[in-house]
């Protein structure tokens, strides 16, 4: 599908803003909603209106081009229709890359050779896809469609840093070259954010329930 999980949206975007990229690559962009938000937190939401105004650099690569949509020509810089493999090498570096939903779509090897492709590239990958495998087949006559393989933490390459995210049914997982701040992660955690507004509707007492609710929420997921 060209779309993809809602409960990802708030950890995913909120990693992207902490990280502040100036460039950005969304890897099987499909509709086009992370590039409308990602262009609505990384412009619009810091005044810059105007399309002329805007400063950040934001890259897709749809593999299958019927996708393309009015979305793609307004939001993002340049959308390749064309399989990422043959695209990055061309890209340049990027400070962030998006792969949601789309790792799941590969052959095992293909997967780990196209995540260590992106992190020779970028500051910081951020990867989502389902907890547990389940098939999927071809939608809309596109054969990239189809389910191949289950993404887990130990695909990763030896020294990768990876944060993992456990969201309802999906994985998210951060991965950098280098460690990446706390901060970026402050708000992005289900748990974490169950434990702040917690906090702010019991107030000072609430502390202990509060960090039981954190607690509780981190075993559960």
């Amino acid at each position: 599908m060209p779309t993809s999980a809602p409960q990802n949206i708030t950890t995913v975007i909120s990693i992207l803003t902490q990280l502040a990229p100036r460039r950005v690559l969304d890897i099987g962009c499909g509709f086009g909603k992370y590039g409308v938000l990602a262009r609505e937190y990384l412009d619009v939401w810091h005044g810059r209106l105007d399309k002329r105004d805007w400063t950040t650099e934001l890259i897709g690569i749809e593999a299958h081009a019927p996708y393309r949509n009015p979305i793609h020509d307004f939001v993002y810089d340049k959308v390749h229709y064309t399989e990422a493999q043959a695209a990055l090498p061309s890209l340049g570096s990027f400070d962030a890359a998006l792969m949601l939903d789309v790792i799941e779509h590969f052959e095992k090897p293909a997967a780990r050779e196209l995540v260590r492709d992106c992190l020779a590239r970028s500051r910081a990958l951020i990867i989502s896809t389902p907890s547990a495998f389940y098939p999927q087949a071809a939608h809309f006559d596109n054969r990239h469609e189809e389910h191949h393989s289950l993404w887990t933490r130990d695909d990763f390459d030896p020294g990768v840093q990876v944060r993992t995210i456990r969201v309802v049914a999906c994985d998210i997982f951060v991965a950098s070259r280098e460690a990446l701040p706390d901060s970026v992660f402050a708000l992005a955690d289900p748990a974490d954010v169950v434990y702040l507004r917690s906090r702010q509707k019991l107030g000072p007492a609430g502390f202990p329930l509060s960090l039981l609710l954190k607690g509780l929420n981190r075993l559960l997921s």
